[in-house]
């Protein structure tokens, strides 16, 4: 069916992305602050970006990049720095 690449590089990252953007929303809409809701706009964008070039790379085999890999890195680095300042505001 599919090699190991297509998961490791496609499928749990996907996921990944998924997760992190769950977790942000579900911060942003417990907390209700303006500052919760932007880090979840910049997150959203880049998730947005990220599973579009992920898609892009799988399912029409374009030339592989790392570019969605670091967007969700630093996806998870923001989402870090959310649940940072909602434990310091608690």
């Amino acid at each position: 069916m599919f090699d190991l690449e297509f998961y490791l590089y496609g499928i749990i990252p996907m996921i990944f992305g998924i997760l992190i953007m769950w977790k942000s929303i579900q911060i942003s809409t417990k907390r209700r602050k303006i500052v919760y809701w932007i880090i979840t706009l910049i997150i959203f964008v880049s998730f947005s970006l990220a599973e579009y070039i992920l898609f892009l790379m799988i399912f029409t085999e374009a030339w592989p990049t790392y570019t969605p890999h670091i967007l969700l890195i630093l996806n998870l680095i923001l989402l870090v720095i959310q649940i940072l300042i909602k434990n310091l505001k608690s």
